[in-house]
């Protein structure tokens, strides 16, 4: 016997994804801070500073921010190359 195959097509997420796409190649990748995945990065000079950075890290997720804290021992310059 033969049945009526139904599809029910909804086509609201591909409109998002084409959305996102076409935003993320016009900006190229570089988002405003309010849609940022990480808006700020908080680098410290040394090891010295570290804990005044992990007061900053944390005060500033207290806040809503969207934070990450490098705790590496890199040089202050490759830390800032791997934050761009």
């Amino acid at each position: 016997e033969k049945e009526r195959i139904v599809m029910i097509h909804c086509a609201i997420m591909g409109s998002i994804e084409r959305f996102t796409a076409v935003l993320v190649e016009h900006l190229g990748g570089l988002f405003p801070l309010w849609l940022a995945p990480v808006q700020v990065r908080v680098i410290t000079v040394g090891e010295d500073q570290n804990e005044y950075g992990k007061d900053v890290h944390a005060t500033l997720l207290a806040s809503g921010i969207r934070s990450e804290f490098d705790t590496s021992n890199d040089s202050l310059g490759k830390k800032t190359r791997a934050a761009k």
